[in-house]
């Protein structure tokens, strides 16, 4: 009875979500359904007795899934795209190579597993929840340690969101320079081209293209994270190996070629739109296991490391931009 009551719970807390996403878009206010399905979520495990079992059995079930219809969305010709640009290209290169980098050397520093820091550098370098839901299986990471990791991503991302169109302003960006910023650096699609839009509406087209370009890379870092978290606890001296491999992975890699090169457009959107409203209710499950016990144990250290890879990715990329515009 208690895991009927989780999934109906994500499914209400889900569409309560959309809803109100769609009113708060209206008052031009950008916070993403996603976000507040995982604010939802959170809030209902304090109210709701054995609601995580629920939760445990929409991400069983449903995340592979959802990852697979997720692939549908990538076009991976999007780097081939004259309007991103050879400075375009560099600086995704490069912010990604930072949020990675920092969350990897920072995240050994303040003892945080090696999945931890991966999902975290995922979060940041490519699209937010979107991408942390598609890696955290293959790391196998458990629901406490995601919803903590999304908790904070969702925060960071709101940071830069705020903060580019701003610092844009003030450090005097052309339109193509902060377009090219704020793509390469905010988690989230939605937030990427609304940040753009308020810089300029040449920023807005630079800003999307951008930010779609990172959400691409997702089909190199997915299999890759799996194969790390298949080879992270083999024994000394043991060679490296690729090990079983989720069967989702292939999925989405599978996906993501079909959309880019052999389905029509049309059936590729309405699929990845299946897929982004099943994140939804996954998200508010996820949001079932943040709580006290979980965010003292693990959130100061990973707020500390996706601050400091957060700050480091807007240093980096605005660097980039300077030193090749």
């Amino acid at each position: 009875m208690s895991r009927k009551i989780g999934i109906i719970c994500s499914i209400i807390i889900s569409i309560i979500a959309y809803l109100m996403n769609n009113v708060f878009i209206d008052l031009e206010i950008n916070i993403g359904a996603s976000t507040l399905a995982l604010i939802f979520g959170a809030i209902s495990a304090n109210l709701v007795p054995n609601i995580e079992k629920g939760g445990k059995w929409m991400i069983k079930i449903i995340m592979p899934l959802a990852i697979i219809l997720l692939g549908f969305a990538l076009n991976l010709t999007s780097f081939l795209k004259s309007d991103i640009g050879y400075l375009g290209l560099i600086v995704v290169m490069i912010t990604a190579i930072t949020s990675f980098m920092t969350c990897y050397f920072i995240g050994r520093y303040m003892k945080l597993d090696l999945g931890t820091s991966l999902a975290l550098g995922t979060g940041g370098a490519i699209c937010g929840n979107s991408a942390v839901i598609a890696v955290s299986p293959g790391l196998k990471l458990k629901e406490e340690k995601v919803g903590v990791i999304l908790a904070i991503i969702n925060i960071l991302g709101l940071i830069t969101f705020f903060s580019i169109p701003i610092l844009s302003k003030i450090l005097n960006l052309t339109e193509e320079q902060g377009g090219i910023w704020a793509g390469s650096v905010i988690h989230a699609v939605p937030q990427a081209i609304a940040a753009g839009e308020t810089i300029g509406p040449e920023a807005m087209v630079i800003a999307t293209t951008v930010k779609l370009s990172r959400v691409s890379l997702l089909i190199i870092i997915v299999p890759l994270c799996a194969i790390i978290a298949n080879n992270k606890e083999k024994m000394e001296g043991e060679k490296f190996k690729i090990g079983r491999i989720p069967f989702f992975v292939p999925g989405f890699v599978l996906t993501a070629i079909l959309s880019t090169w052999l389905m029509p457009t049309e059936i590729s959107n309405h699929l990845s739109s299946l897929g982004k409203i099943l994140l939804l209710p996954l998200l508010a499950s996820v949001g079932f296991f943040i709580n006290k016990e979980s965010m003292k144990d693990a959130g100061g250290p990973i707020l500390v490391v996706g601050l400091v890879a957060t700050v480091c990715m807007l240093i980096s990329s605005y660097l980039t931009i300077m030193i090749f515009s």
